[in-house]
């Protein structure tokens, strides 16, 4: 005997497929002049002594996201005045990210959301599934900075994002940054970057 499928079970998984996937995400879109003021999405993810990962997130308008770009331009501008890494994490704007931090960004020229990160003191480096981070709630989907990376102005500490699967991290693609380099363009395969690292230098 033949079995025929109902067409509810067909139109159920055709709407599944149609709202669970899509096509992949491309690049984020540039801002256009009406949403210079909007609010914009800074998370800072901070590891913890006991290993886990604490994420807080703040929402900041255009206008104090460049404050914080000049802020910590004239700071290091300055650093041959000696600067001390109290000075470093005082640079914060609206309870925000520390001038010490990685920031990301998922729009060139180090604008749109941004996603700050810093290294656990005393540890020697420190790595970031960019997939466990929740960027913008587009419904139905949760988009994550895994792959959308797009500019970044490093801190402290050098490091790379990397393309790396659950037992292995690939020599490409992947973008190295120095200490204090800012990077209006990721020049890798930005979609593919997936993991941040940092390290002592």
């Amino acid at each position: 005997m033949m079995k025929h499928s109902s067409p509810w079970m067909l139109v159920c998984a055709v709407g599944l497929l149609l709202g669970c996937g899509g096509p992949p995400e491309d690049s984020p879109p540039d801002v256009s002049e009406g949403q210079q003021d909007a609010r914009i999405s800074q998370t800072l993810i901070r590891a913890l002594p006991d290993g886990t990962m604490a994420q807080e997130t703040t929402f900041i308008t255009r206008a104090e996201q460049r404050a914080q770009l000049e802020a910590r331009e004239a700071l290091l501008r300055n650093l041959g005045a000696g600067v001390t890494q109290q000075d470093l994490d005082d640079l914060a704007i609206d309870g925000g990210c520390a001038g010490s931090s990685l920031w990301l960004f998922d729009q060139a020229g180090r604008q749109g959301n941004q996603l700050c990160l810093y290294k656990q003191a005393g540890a020697p480096q420190g790595w970031l599934n960019l997939g466990t981070v929740i960027r913008i709630w587009s419904s139905p989907r949760l988009l994550t900075w895994a792959g959308a990376v797009r500019s970044l102005w490093s801190g402290v500490h050098p490091g790379s994002l990397q393309y790396c699967t659950a037992t292995l991290c690939y020599s490409t693609p992947y973008q190295n940054f120095n200490a204090y380099q800012p990077m209006d363009t990721i020049t890798a395969s930005a979609s593919q970057l997936n993991w941040a690292y940092l390290y002592d230098p």
